[in-house]
Parts: C-alpha cells; sequence; structure tokens
C-alpha cells in the first residue's frame, strides 16, 4: 500500500493535486492524471489498478499508462515523498 510520509499533506484543486513537505516548505503539483494515480494508490490500489483507471479516464493505451504510473511512482519516491510503498 502507498503512503505518504508524515510531513506531507495533500490537497485536490480544480488543477490537479498540491503536495506540501511542511518540514521543508517545498511543495509539488501533480496534473489531473497525476491526481487520478495518487488517489487510486492511496485508496490502497495497485499499479495496475491506476493504470486501469487511467486508461478508462483517458485517451491513452495501457503501455503508455503503466509507464506513466510507474515513472509517478519514481518520482515521489526520489522527491521523498513516499512513507511506504510497497505497491505493485
Amino acid at each position: 500500500m502507498l503512503t505518504l510520509r508524515e510531513n506531507i499533506v495533500h490537497t485536490e484543486t480544480d488543477y490537479g493535486t498540491a503536495l506540501l513537505d511542511e518540514r521543508s516548505g517545498q511543495y509539488w503539483m501533480l496534473n489531473p492524471t497525476g491526481t487520478l494515480v495518487l488517489r487510486v494508490l492511496l485508496d490502497g490500489g495497485s499499479t495496475a489498478e491506476a493504470t486501469d483507471s487511467m486508461v478508462r479516464s483517458y485517451d491513452v493505451d495501457a503501455t503508455t499508462a503503466d509507464r506513466d504510473v510507474q515513472s509517478l511512482l519514481a518520482e515521489l519516491r526520489t522527491a521523498g515523498l513516499v512513507a511506504t510503498d510497497t505497491v505493485s
């Protein structure tokens, strides 16, 4: 299950999702596609479920959607936003 670090807060906006690291003051913005992926993963969904949600919601093929899901996860990890990332 994917969870964000304790000091990370997030809120959905009209344009996507804002993530704020309360300790550093740094923030990140996710577009609507990233928001969909993050929502699925935070709700306990797998990367395959996030990919399926993208395919159903946007005009994208499964290969591209999977690549985008994996890329977002890698960026969340690199940014240090993820507390538990045992998503499969």
